[in-house]
């Protein structure tokens, strides 16, 4: 197996003697290319399915069980797994076990009917729980929540339930979650996530489910960092303007990255102010922290020396395609960020003008795969904004901004 590797690309070579400069720099997170067909990492999987009553409405509760049956067909024997219902109380069908016998979890999923309230801390809890009880040594261990509402009994603070999660992660077991329609709390679901170092998805059809339960798998079985951590030293009076992915910081300052999975590099884009240098020097350093399922807590370190030119000359450097795709495509989440929170608020006018904006600073670029998938997903948000369907709307524009400030790319 390869090493990951940091790469440093700034939008320009150079930065200048004469003046002070702002300068994007690309970070990209390369993970090491497997070699061969290795043995995955053992996985221990707490699902936890929401089947209050409103998940009878357009039979979110069959999807919801095809797609927990599909997740214990992708599971060998040697992983674990448990099963945990909630509406206004929790049950767990099946506590942590190794995957034996399979078509008896398939009949306990396929059993579960909608009725009452949603008690979505206690049952990510009671899930938290299995997983925690009998962690996987040297494996994955996580909590995968799916529901369609929101927080309505017991805790419903998220401030309190993203610190549960956030503490439970540290210690090991990280959470994905899964919000179906259009009435659940995606702000809460986010935080989640982003404090349980998984993933945030949102599920506009119950048939996507499948297809999204597929893609966690495949993240879960070619992980090789989770905890990743970056931190960002500034030398030379350089400073750090802005940090242009919506990324959360650990109680040391330290950048909260997503895991690192194979073939899929993370990018991270940072907006520098450097004064005048005299001569080359070193502008910032960083240190990359990522725990290696196998081999436990590693490290790479990084630092970016750049020359110093006169003005006239630094004009004349050529800016580098790659970094200024990367800044725009990150300006355009957040404008539609921004639309999303006009459309909550039900002003049309304002979201439409946050859309367009995403779309000027797109037509800036060449049309890149990655563009045009950009545009295609401004028109689905417009298509709903055209709708009046702002809830659907404003859902769909925060779960783009959420992937794109997460930076995966294949």
């Amino acid at each position: 197996m390869s090493a990951t590797v940091l790469e440093l690309i700034p939008l320009r070579p150079a930065v200048r003697t004469d003046a002070p400069v702002t300068l994007d720099l690309l970070l990209r997170i390369v993970p090491p290319a497997l070699a061969g067909t290795p043995r995955r990492p053992l996985l221990n999987l707490g699902l936890v399915l929401d089947h209050s009553g409103s998940m009878a409405g357009s039979h979110k509760i069959d999807y919801a069980r095809q797609a927990a049956v599909y997740a214990i067909q992708q599971l060998l024997a040697e992983d674990r797994v448990s099963i945990t219902i909630f509406d206004d109380t929790v049950k767990t069908l099946a506590p942590s076990a190794l995957v034996r016998d399979k078509q008896h979890l398939i009949d306990l999923i396929n059993r579960v009917e909608p009725a009452g309230s949603t008690a979505l801390h206690a049952g990510w809890q009671g899930g938290a729980q299995q997983v925690q009880s009998l962690p996987v040594p040297g494996g994955l261990n996580r909590v995968l929540l799916l529901t369609d509402g929101l927080a309505n009994v017991g805790e419903t603070n998220p401030d309190n339930i993203a610190t549960d999660v956030k503490r439970l992660a540290v210690q090991g077991v990280s959470t994905t979650t899964m919000g179906v329609g259009n009435d659940y709390n995606e702000d809460l679901l986010e935080a989640m996530s982003r404090s349980g170092d998984g993933n945030y998805y949102y599920i506009e059809s119950p048939r996507q489910l499948g297809d999204l339960f597929q893609t966690e798998l495949h993240g879960l079985m070619a992980t090789v960092g989770h905890h990743v951590l970056l931190g960002v030293e500034p030398q030379a009076g350089t400073r750090v303007a802005d940090v242009l992915n919506d990324l959360d910081r650990d109680a040391g300052g330290r950048l909260m990255l997503p895991n690192l999975i194979v073939g899929m590099p993370v990018e991270v884009v940072l907006r520098l102010q450097v004064p005048p240098q005299r001569e080359a020097v070193d502008l910032c350093g960083f240190r990359l922290t990522w725990q290696d399922p196998q081999q436990g807590e590693r490290f790479l370190t990084a630092t970016l020396r750049l020359p110093a030119v006169d003005g006239a000359e630094w004009e004349a450097l050529p800016c580098d395609a790659r970094v200024r795709e990367c800044v725009a495509m990150q300006m355009a989440g957040r404008a539609k960020r921004e639309s999303s929170r006009a459309m909550e608020q039900g002003d049309r006018s304002a979201a439409e003008q946050w859309l367009q904006q995403a779309r000027l600073v797109l037509s800036e670029l060449p049309h890149t795969e990655l563009v045009v998938q950009e545009q295609r997903d401004l028109n689905d948000v417009e298509a709903r904004l055209r709708e009046g369907n702002f809830i659907g709307g404003a859902k769909m524009a925060k779960f783009q901004h959420y992937q794109r400030s997460r930076s995966r790319t294949k």
